[in-house]
């Protein structure tokens, strides 16, 4: 069962006060290129919001059945580490990303039966699985994922999980048995409103995983 002092901590969804997120050096922070997202960062996102970032902070890109050449533009363009696809991706368009030094975080959404072939399809090209809901809308709902769908799951790369993460719900994960959770992701319950994260919360959390 995993423990949270071993877990890594991805905040997503930043676009407003980002140098005080990186203040607190989470291990991931997301930035979200999906422009029906509230916490769309459009035109508002320049490199110059990267440096106060530790070199050890690992920046997302978010995207939604965007072109892969697109992904590819803009992940070069703010120098990301990672484009985390939510959508339909398909295998080669992972693979084309992998190729060209962008790493890929594959989404499995929804609380469904997990289809553990599909999963390990995409096991070549992916540096993690996440898992979240999925409603009508992409990403930040707020709502819990059913993680015991995930109980026993053995796949070949790291799991995030994301889903209505909260400070009350955190320490349910240690009662998972045989999940592999590599690190958490959290939005929409970690903010004040869309894009304006709680740092305060944040700290909170921080300070439940030690």
């Amino acid at each position: 069962m995993p423990k949270l002092s071993n877990i890594k901590l991805k905040v997503c969804g930043l676009r407003d006060n980002i140098p005080e997120v990186a203040e607190l050096k989470p291990d991931f922070v997301g930035f979200i290129f999906y422009n029906r997202s509230p916490r769309y960062v459009g035109d508002v996102l320049m490199k110059d919001h990267f440096s106060g970032f530790s070199e050890s902070t690992m920046k997302v890109g978010v995207f939604v059945n965007h072109p892969v050449e697109k992904v590819l533009e803009i992940a070069r363009m703010y120098e990301l580490d990672f484009a985390q696809l939510h959508g339909d991706e398909p295998f080669e368009e992972c693979l084309h990303l992998k190729i060209n030094g962008v790493g890929v975080i594959k989404v499995f959404s929804g609380n469904d039966t997990i289809d553990r072939d599909l999963l390990m399809g995409y096991g070549e090209v992916v540096d993690y699985y996440l898992f979240d809901t999925r409603l009508q809308k992409y990403g930040g709902n707020g709502v819990a994922f059913d993680w015991t769908h995930l109980k026993g799951l053995d796949l070949p790369k790291p799991i995030i999980l994301s889903g209505g993460l909260t400070l009350e719900n955190i320490c349910q994960l240690e009662e998972i048995d045989d999940l592999d959770i590599y690190a958490i992701d959290i939005n929409s319950q970690f903010e004040v409103s869309p894009g304006l994260k709680n740092t305060e919360l944040i700290k909170q959390l921080k300070q439940q995983m030690q």
